[in-house]
């Protein structure tokens, strides 16, 4: 069930792809966070096969996309959460493989924005050619000269030509003196 395409999915540059080994990961690691506690194993022989159900479709709730101006992200089966992160607040991309997450063959991606939490995905397909993309359309945002900066040139353009038609004007009345 996809939701409907709104603002925040205009001028899609390219879609997020998730690796279907998330699955895996989430579910192992739902497992090993289980047997850590007394309560956890006696409730493992429930998760085991109502958590493969869970983890597939919170896998099947995810969604993100690369838009000209951000990164939209829709994560989440019963507690769903929408980010969208503004490009020109985006200050880093990391990409992390630590031993556990490479023996599922799955990376973590960390968008760290100015002023604001990190926000973590796990399990893009092609983390490295996404992180490069959003780097670069990120770059292009912020060197691209904003429509604010037209406006006060023509606004200094205004005022030099108020300041010479007052110099015109004292030039005038002081002549007539």
């Amino acid at each position: 069930m996809q939701e409907e395409a709104g603002y925040a999915d205009s001028d899609q540059i390219m879609s997020v792809e998730f690796d279907r080994k998330i699955i895996i990961y989430w579910w192992m690691m739902a497992n090993v966070g289980l047997l850590a506690s007394m309560v956890g194993i006696i409730l493992m022989p429930i998760w085991i096969p109502f958590g493969w159900l869970v983890h597939r479709k919170q896998y099947e709730h995810m969604s993100g996309a690369l838009t000209e101006r951000s990164i939209n992200m829709r994560v989440g089966w019963l507690f769903k959460k929408q980010q969208n992160i503004a490009l020109d607040k985006l200050t880093d991309v990391s990409i992390h493989e630590g031993p556990i997450l490479s023996a599922f063959g799955v990376v973590r991606m960390q968008f760290e924005t100015a002023g604001a939490a990190p926000f973590i995905l796990t399990g893009v397909k092609n983390a490295n050619e996404f992180r490069d993309l959003v780097l670069r359309q990120r770059d292009s945002l912020v060197s691209a000269p904003s429509p604010q900066s037209n406006s006060s040139t023509e606004s200094s353009d205004v005022l030099i030509e108020i300041r010479d038609l007052l110099k015109e004007i004292n030039t005038n009345l002081s002549s007539e003196e």
